[in-house]
């Protein structure tokens, strides 16, 4: 099993409760975050794209990181572990993103990876004039197909000249080859979602209750292809030095919900016409810790709960988050990772 940190690069973290102090993220912050975590010999981290958060009490997202510029800078910075960096497929075009990439992979050689966001927050778009209209939600995938077809191309031939439905390229260059093969992670939870991962991408990224069913599923759909693909699960973890203690906590956080925040996250997913995956977990959640996505407990029930989710059929990798990132990953490193590693041995 693969752990990762799902690096808080996004203002107060993942966690919509006023019960937190303001946090802006910085650069500082998570590259010694990053170094931490590879102290501990953790596999990767990963940057997220977010371009606007819903602008209540808590700030909750109201400022982030750019995802590539952060990796690089996280590269340059650390000698092992991988770093993923997203890209909101509107915000940029193919070709660049393809070449930025090249370039991270040669600072990290190897070390580098993509994640590919569809986008279904039409707010962050329509807000900088990239959004291209609710039927966008319709064809997001068959957009994203050429977009990853585009990347794969200059990748491995350096030059494109593809021509589809949404992208025409005349002799585009993307020299320097890269070196290494640069994987692509997809954040895809509906069904049309895995399809797509399992077609075009190297690893499913996925949440909620729908998590143990994505690893197998995702690796019957890709087999159907002729292809292996990974899921990687983004978890919460809460812990304390009891499970009383984490539970007093989760308590806590959710009586001072953000709820405002939560509102409009779902009424942002309410206009997506394909109403299920992601759309479907976030109208589901009323509440700053999501119990479908949280692990609670002491250091030896987290670890527990995580080994059985690491018993699941395709799971190959766990991005986790925390409520308090430097007590968490500090806990999760210190106390967590050893029992994880001697029941495996």
């Amino acid at each position: 099993m693969r752990y990762g940190v799902f690096l808080p690069t996004s203002s107060n973290g993942y966690v919509a409760s006023t019960a937190l102090p303001d946090r802006d993220p910085t650069f500082t912050e998570n590259l010694r975050l990053t170094r931490l975590a590879e102290s501990f010999g953790l596999d990767f981290v990963l940057a997220m794209v977010k371009f606007r958060g819903p602008s209540t009490e808590s700030h909750y997202w109201e400022g982030s990181l750019e995802a590539f510029t952060t990796a690089a800078g996280l590269l340059a910075a650390t000698e092992r572990i991988q770093v993923v960096a997203s890209v909101g497929i509107l915000s940029l075009n193919p070709a660049m993103t393809a070449r930025m990439a090249v370039t991270a992979n040669s600072i990290g050689p190897g070390r580098f990876a993509v994640n590919v966001v569809s986008g279904w927050n039409s707010l962050e778009y329509s807000q900088m004039g990239a959004w291209p209209g609710d039927d966008y939600f319709g064809y997001r995938y068959e957009y994203a197909r050429e977009y990853i077809e585009i990347l794969r191309e200059l990748w491995s031939e350096g030059v494109s000249s593809y021509q589809g439905t949404y992208f025409s390229l005349d002799n585009a260059s993307g020299l320097p080859r890269p070196a290494e093969h640069i994987p692509i992670l997809c954040a895809g939870a509906s069904d049309k979602g895995r399809d797509f991962t399992a077609r075009y991408g190297d690893q499913n990224l996925t949440a909620g209750a729908g998590a143990r069913d994505s690893g197998p599923d995702i690796v019957r759909r890709a087999r159907a292809y002729g292809r292996v693909v990974t899921t990687n699960v983004l978890v919460m973890l809460i812990i304390a030095d009891t499970d009383a203690e984490a539970w007093d906590r989760v308590h806590h956080l959710n009586a001072h919900t953000d709820v405002a925040a939560l509102a409009g996250r779902r009424e942002q997913s309410a206009k997506d016409t394909m109403n299920e995956g992601t759309a479907a977990a976030n109208a589901a959640q009323v509440q700053a810790i999501d119990k479908d996505r949280a692990l609670v407990g002491s250091a030896a029930t987290v670890a527990r709960l995580l080994a059985e989710l690491g018993e699941v059929e395709g799971i190959e990798s766990l991005s986790l988050q925390f409520d308090d990132f430097d007590d968490g990953l500090l806990r999760f490193g210190r106390d967590v990772l050893p029992l994880l590693r001697s029941a495996t041995e």
